[in-house]
């Protein structure tokens, strides 16, 4: 009887590897930026409020928007993984690990560009991001359950 090399929950009905739990709440907490951007458009009486309140300068809204899209691109793909399994031809998740990583770095350069305007002073927001965002790149480099995930998916 062949032994598994992650624990059975870790695997779907059909014997693949799931993504990590992990992976899923890394990914929607450093794309926190799409999900105030959400919330202030549902509320149609204070969206410029709210956005003036997390964002003062446009700028930096829509350079945060641009640099977490990675991160919300990849947790869509993984939560469509089936469907485009069945209707793609393009290895999409060869992929994956190099649009995080361009999300960690593009997302560490606006951080260390807000850092930088408000002269190196100490933001807990800002300390969080940096610290949540290399927690990431060292869970993505050393984790085995991806790994094992990404060998999986190549079958």
């Amino acid at each position: 009887m062949p032994v598994l090399p992650l624990p059975i929950h870790c695997y779907d009905e059909a014997g693949i590897i799931r993504p990590p739990r992990w992976l899923y709440w890394f990914l929607i907490l450093n794309s926190v930026d799409w999900v105030i951007f959400l919330f202030a458009v549902a509320s149609r009486r204070h969206t410029t409020q709210l956005l003036e309140m997390f964002y003062p300068e446009k700028t930096l809204l829509w350079s945060k928007l641009a640099v977490t899209l990675p991160f919300i691109i990849v947790a869509l793909l993984l939560g469509n993984r089936e469907r485009l399994w069945k209707k793609t031809s393009i290895k999409w998740w060869r992929y994956m690990p190099a649009v995080m990583w361009t999300g960690i770095g593009a997302s560490l350069i606006v951080v260390g560009g807000q850092l930088q305007a408000l002269d190196w002073r100490f933001q807990p927001l800002l300390a969080a991001q940096i610290v949540s965002l290399m927690v990431l790149g060292v869970l993505i480099a050393r984790s085995r359950h991806l790994r094992l995930m990404l060998a999986d998916w190549q079958k």
